[in-house]
């Protein structure tokens, strides 16, 4: 196993745990060849390098799609291990959001090899890139933004609350049009989201249909609602991980994002493009190693 580990990930979360990681995956018979990668490097291109069978990482989230997209082109076996403040993708497959528990049984029969979908994010202006979570538009992409820039909280379901919460104050809906799976829709409103995983924000299941090996994604919208509605209802879903009706939930294969110009879309922690830009699935996109069952 090739072990790439994040040294930025959580304030250094993932360098911290990751000696004991290490010593656990030995313990359990795998052998490890470690590489933290530093500031400088980017995690895709070391993965892509790698030659083992089997791919580790250690990080956030964003750290765990950028190797998982590398895999995508490589076909080496993927293990994610927790190492972020949010891990949203780790908790989606069922790995939860402790790196030593799940390394402990990577070799046990309830890990198994299981098909990880993709989605393909395609701006027009600049090269594709794959997301394994949720791409998001609207007050969701807002308070991710906001988290980011909460460098001083090391919770990411804390530093995500605080950026829904500021979010929440900030944020107003904005007409949007798109192609959904070929039909022309106004999509506006206070949130706007692709979903593979269904998980985001350190732990909000937006998405409880999602399914991230089921070949399908969904488009998750809150529409344009009366502000005296629309509180109530984004603060039930963002800080106390309820549900509501008026938040809809479909499956789809595609979506384009037509207006607003320059509307900024965010994924996997990090900002992925901006609008217009095209979301696709890519069904089976990596073999990942994960629970039988997530939970």
């Amino acid at each position: 196993m090739a072990l790439l580990v994040s040294s930025t990930s959580a304030h250094g979360r993932a360098l911290r745990v990751g000696p004991e990681v290490v010593r656990t995956l030995k313990a359990s018979g795998w052998q490890v060849d470690v590489r933290v990668t530093s500031t400088d490097e980017d995690p895709s291109d070391v993965a892509a390098a790698s030659s083992s069978p089997v791919v580790a990482a250690l990080g956030g989230d964003g750290y765990v799609a950028a190797v998982a997209s590398a895999l995508h082109r490589t076909g080496a076996l993927f293990a994610p291990l927790p190492g972020g403040r949010g891990n949203d993708l780790c908790r989606a497959l069922g790995i939860g959001t402790d790196p030593v528990a799940h390394a402990r049984r990577l070799a046990s029969p309830e890990i198994v090899e299981r098909p990880l979908d993709a989605i393909r994010v395609t701006p027009d202006d600049r090269p594709e890139r794959l997301a394994f979570g949720i791409v998001s538009f609207g007050l969701d992409a807002t308070a991710n933004r906001v988290a980011n820039e909460t460098e001083w909280i090391n919770s990411g379901p804390l530093a995500y609350a605080w950026g829904a919460s500021l979010g929440i104050a900030r944020h107003r809906p904005c007409p949007m049009s798109a192609l959904v799976d070929g039909q022309q829709e106004e999509v506006g409103g206070w949130l706007l989201s692709v979903s593979n995983s269904g998980w985001f924000g350190g732990g909000i299941n937006l998405a409880e249909e999602s399914d991230p090996g089921d070949g399908l994604l969904e488009l998750v919208h809150v529409g344009p609602l009366p502000l005296r509605r629309a509180l109530p209802l984004l603060a039930k879903v963002l800080l106390t991980r309820g549900h509501d009706p008026a938040l809809t939930v479909r499956r789809v294969r595609e979506v384009r994002v037509t207006t607003p110009d320059g509307f900024i879309a965010m994924a996997d922690g990090d900002r992925i493009g901006t609008v217009p830009l095209t979301m696709s699935v890519v069904a089976g996109a990596v073999r990942v190693l994960a629970p039988s069952d997530p939970g």
